[in-house]
């Protein structure tokens, strides 16, 4: 029933949704499909093998290659053509192979350890691409809100170690399950997970093209990289210099074109200086200046409500109180009240 009604809200919205959540619907049409055999399983009271099992096997090996192909659409923006065909070709072998052969033993085993190594590929790639893309969002934008795969990614290390339950619930085989109160664990984790992975999906705003798209929009005349690579050490002090001088840190949105223009540099090299020589990504350079300001006002004005702090937040540059919130205790340790009690104090 959370498939269904994931899928029935994706399909609605089908022609106007974006690129990946159309990829999503195809998603959510498979775990609904694999679910309803699922259920069609523990519900039989006869059972032999046939279409709906075949079936099932189809889904189930398809539902890891289609939320990679998903998680590719988001962090890479690249053309899947005949990707997704030959990344389920697998699945449609061992269904139809399964079908002709009435269930045989050894096919539905090969199924099975294509299932685990699917699972283990997906983690691995897929995580490799969201760190990856996560990366690159932190060294070209200071407010990252929005913008990171954070919660795909927690969803994504979720999936695969419930997976690997399932991996073992299927060597162990369905019938052990069949008449037993045990269903409802397996059930009910997957039943939070999927509502949570559809819900974060449909929530997404900002994927890899929207990222390649503002790269491209932008109109700054930038410095053609030398043969040889510059002083980073040299070139981080500047930018460090620049960025103090003119407190470049408080204006809001700040891109790392922004400060390149600012040193006479390209984004290439100032985002290699910051990485290299400061050892952080942009964003955590810029928000630390950000905290160490707030930190400042704090000790200087000593404001006393929530409602002094959060304005305190937009002069410092943050796009939100939250994203200042989470900086503040990232860097300090201890949110922006306590640490100024423990100030008075």
């Amino acid at each position: 029933m959370v498939c269904l009604v994931w899928l029935a809200i994706f399909a609605a919205g089908f022609l106007r949704n974006t690129r990946p959540l159309k990829f999503m619907t195809f998603f959510a049409l498979a775990c609904t499909v694999l679910y309803f055999c699922h259920a069609w399983f523990f519900m039989a009271e006869e059972w032999e093998f046939g279409v709906i099992d075949s079936l099932y096997l189809f889904c189930q090996l398809s539902v890891y290659p289609l939320f990679y192909c998903y998680v590719t659409i988001l962090t890479k923006d690249e053309p899947l053509r005949c990707r997704v065909p030959l990344m389920l070709l697998p699945a449609l072998i061992l269904a139809v192979a399964a079908y002709i052969t009435g269930g045989n033993d050894t096919v539905l085993t090969i199924g099975k350890v294509v299932f685990a190594i699917e699972v283990i590929v997906v983690a691995v790639f897929g995580l490799r691409d969201l760190s990856r893309f996560d990366r690159q969002i932190k060294n070209y934008y200071s407010d990252t809100e929005g913008k990171t795969m954070t919660n795909t990614k927690t969803l994504l290390i979720i999936f695969v170690s419930t997976s690997f339950f399932s991996a073992v619930a299927n060597l162990l085989g369905r019938e052990l399950f069949l008449h037993s109160p045990l269903l409802g664990i397996p059930s009910t984790a997957f039943s939070v997970l999927l509502f949570c992975i559809f819900y974060v999906s449909f929530r997404i705003s900002f994927y890899a093209r929207d990222f390649r798209k503002e790269i491209q929009a932008e109109k700054q005349d930038y410095i053609q990289p030398e043969e040889v690579d510059p002083d980073y050490a040299a070139l981080e002090a500047r930018i460090a210099s620049v960025m103090d001088k003119q407190q470049l840190f408080l204006v809001p949105g700040l891109k790392i074109s922004d400060v390149a223009t600012a040193v006479g540099s390209n984004r290439t090299y100032v985002s290699n200086a910051i990485n290299n020589a400061a050892g952080v990504p942009f964003a955590d350079y810029v928000n630390r200046r950000r905290v160490e300001y707030a930190k400042k006002r704090l000790s200087e004005q000593a404001p006393e409500d929530e409602k002094n702090i959060s304005e305190l937040a937009t002069e410092s540059g943050f796009a939100s109180f939250p994203s200042f919130y989470r900086a503040f205790v990232k860097y300090v340790g201890e949110s922006p009240t306590s640490w100024l009690k423990g100030l008075k104090s």
